[in-house]
């Protein structure tokens, strides 16, 4: 399972999201210089993640895009029963902006409009990220 980070005309490929985030903010804030912060956007259909540095409340410079393996939800019909928790998926999202406080309010209005999310298993908070695990029904 590989993601795929492309950044001005560029690309690598690396074996977790995670490193994929750090090499597109390292590639970023290499070519454009200091960075108070950063937007990921994440497009589930798809499964692409797009960063961008943030600079006094602006985004700057150019996207890194990263390519995930495969959708991680797949675009289909809810179920009509409730989702089984045996499976063990378990999905994760992840947040960061400028502030803490602007980091909880997306996380906040994601969830908001994520009527699939059936439980919250953990949510954790590390160098300004915060990441929320949980089981969706329509995954």
């Amino acid at each position: 399972m590989n993601y795929r980070v492309e950044y001005n005309g560029g690309d690598i490929e690396v074996m977790t999201l995670d490193a994929a985030l750090d090499n597109a903010k390292n590639a970023i804030a290499t070519d454009i210089g200091p960075i108070s912060g950063w937007s990921v956007e994440h497009d589930e259909t798809i499964n692409d993640w797009f960063v961008q540095g943030v600079l006094n409340g602006e985004k700057v410079g150019p996207t890194a895009v990263i390519s995930g393996p495969e959708p991680m939800v797949a675009p289909v019909a809810a179920p009509q029963h409730p989702a089984r928790e045996s499976d063990g998926w378990v999905q994760r999202a992840s947040f960061t902006g400028p502030t803490a406080a602007d980091i909880f309010a997306a996380a906040t209005n994601w969830l908001n409009g994520r009527a699939s999310v059936t439980t919250v298993t953990d949510v954790t908070w590390s160098e300004g990220r915060l990441r929320i695990y949980f089981h969706d029904a329509v995954s």
